[in-house]
């Protein structure tokens, strides 16, 4: 659209342009892979400890970000004075990730040096569940006399048995290895809530500075002007 006006004695030509930014191809080639890796990088404490995946998983996820980062520094202005919204949110998930890669190097070490000893936190600790039930009281003499005596003894084999069995459960030490791994649990949750928390931000800025752009592309008051023509 171009207008011309006389203004202070002078021809001025005003030429506006409106331009409609293609966010598809954008979406499609960044933003979902990104979020994509952004989600498989929880999946890295789902990995067991003795597996001996679980590091190499952790930094090819790292590594991802790199590349990340490489295509987006490319495609940016090196001078520029403000940073992109995007550029924060990628090096917010990296820095995610490097956490990820140094619990998981800090993990295998300790599970190779005092995974079998005893654990003294005892917060994540399993309860002992406590047996409560009321049990049916049977007569051995009811059925009979001669399977009465046979019957009472088997009962209490298993009864002594399983008394044994529980005792025995109860007696397994709670090692620092059983510990890393409600651990991981646990941080599979914190990490997921902080990454579903950052998307829901990163959108919110984006999707509020698309109306603001959005809303600024009325037209502006012409000028005021003496003579006013329009080609």
């Amino acid at each position: 659209m171009r207008r011309k006006y006389l203004l202070y004695n002078t021809f001025n030509i005003d030429i506006e342009f409106r331009l409609q930014r293609r966010a598809n191809f954008t979406t499609f080639t960044l933003i979902m892979p990104l979020l994509m890796l952004a989600f498989l990088n929880i999946c890295i404490f789902l990995v067991p400890i003795g597996s001996g995946e679980k590091g190499s998983f952790s930094i090819t996820i790292f590594l991802s970000y790199g590349i990340f980062v490489t295509i987006i520094s490319d495609t940016l202005p090196h001078n520029s004075l403000q940073v992109s919204f995007f550029v924060l949110f990628i090096v917010i998930l990296l820095v995610l990730s490097v956490i990820s890669v140094f619990y998981t190097i800090m993990q295998a070490k300790l599970v190779a040096s005092i995974g079998e000893k005893e654990c003294t936190w005892t917060c994540f600790k399993p309860r002992k569940k406590c047996d409560n039930s009321v049990r049916k009281f049977e007569d051995p003499n009811a059925h009979g006399e001669k399977t009465g005596k046979c019957e009472t003894t088997e009962k209490t084999e298993k009864s002594e048995f399983s008394n044994d069995v529980s005792a025995a459960a109860d007696d397994v030490p709670y090692t620092w290895a059983m510990f890393l791994e409600k651990l991981d649990i646990y941080l599979f949750v914190v990490f997921f809530i902080l990454i579903c928390a950052t998307t829901a931000v990163f959108f919110t800025i984006l999707l509020r500075h698309a109306s603001k752009s959005a809303g600024g592309l009325e037209l502006d008051p012409v000028p005021p002007a003496t003579t006013l023509a329009t080609f």
